[in-house]
């Protein structure tokens, strides 16, 4: 039953990675194996069986995920975004409950909310920065030593989409001005193996740099959660929360296009969107209900499953 919960959480987590706006942090935070997985990476190497234990189920879930779901939920985003995004805000928000729990007993000190007002100022300004920006960046790399190691700098700053919550490892990449480079030129092209030289050049630094900096990064978090954890969930809460709003921006009005990266986000004029589209609007409503469900179900069913393991 333990090892069937990881691997659904594990296939939660991999949606992360293929809808933008969602972070994978934030999923595991209210799927309530984000300290377990902090603490697996940061101690592999002397608790190596709980270790892979744990992570094991998770890392066959997300693979499962990318796998079994890409193609689905890039043409969900390309029918409704509005629809598919709010599902997965409802999915986040439904989670929020549970983290405040967290804070500690009531009542909840407003120092200890400081640091969730600054997370949530500071990651709210990044987002908004990212859609503000027009720049393109790059879309190739040269082969040299000096691009090797930029790719493997960028890899570790991506890997704390992986382990900070609320961070879009796709806004991030984006804001860096690498994520044509990567994504859609190295990953969306991986199975043209005529560039198979240069892909290898890209992900092998990449995919070194993301492994250091989530070992980096997890150990400075578990060790905040340990000294500090009243005011690291609160900072935990923040991005959370801001996550949220950077899910809402990138929904997009599916009628000026049929490929999602081509469409119009509709936060330019959304009341005008929404008292145009009343039906999709209804059914959004409907399904970040359903999500908000599903989360406070995982809840439970984890309360429960760590009860019956006590016992």
């Amino acid at each position: 039953m333990t090892i069937l919960i990881l691997l659904l959480k594990g296939f939660l987590i991999g949606l992360a990675f293929i809808i933008p706006g969602v972070s994978g942090g934030t999923l595991a935070v209210y799927l309530g194996v984000y300290d377990q997985i902090l603490h697996a990476i940061g101690h592999i190497h002397r608790e190596f069986k709980a270790s892979v234990q744990l992570l094991l189920p998770i890392l066959v879930g997300v693979a499962f995920s990318i796998v079994v779901t890409a193609k689905l939920i890039g043409w969900l985003l390309d029918w409704n975004s509005f629809i598919t995004l709010f599902f997965f805000m409802g999915l986040i928000s439904g989670g929020i409950p549970s983290l405040v729990k967290k804070l500690g007993t009531s009542p909840i000190k407003i120092r200890t909310l400081i640091p969730g007002l600054i997370a949530f100022v500071a990651l709210t300004a990044f987002i908004i920065f990212t859609f503000l920006q027009e720049n393109s960046g790059i879309d190739t790399f040269e082969i040299n030593a000096g691009h090797f190691f930029l790719i493997l700098l960028i890899g570790m700053v991506s890997a704390m989409t992986m382990v900070v919550p609320g961070i879009s490892g796709s806004a991030l990449l984006m804001a860096l001005g690498v994520y044509t480079a990567i994504m859609t030129n190295v990953v969306g092209n991986i199975f043209d193996f005529s560039l198979f030289g240069y892909h290898l050049f890209v992900l092998i630094p990449f995919g070194i740099g993301v492994l250091i900096g989530i070992f980096l990064c997890s150990k400075l978090i578990e060790y905040l959660l340990k000294r500090f954890p009243s005011s690291t969930y609160a900072a935990i809460i923040g991005l959370v929360v801001a996550s949220i709003i950077g899910i809402f921006l990138e929904i997009r009005n599916p009628a000026s296009s049929a490929l999602f990266s081509d469409q119009t986000p509709i936060f330019h004029d959304f009341f005008g969107y929404v008292s145009t589209h009343l039906v999709p609007t209804i059914i959004g409503i409907v399904v970040l209900a359903i999500g908000c469900f599903i989360a406070r179900l995982f809840v439970r069913l984890e309360a429960t499953v760590g009860e019956n393991i006590k016992e």
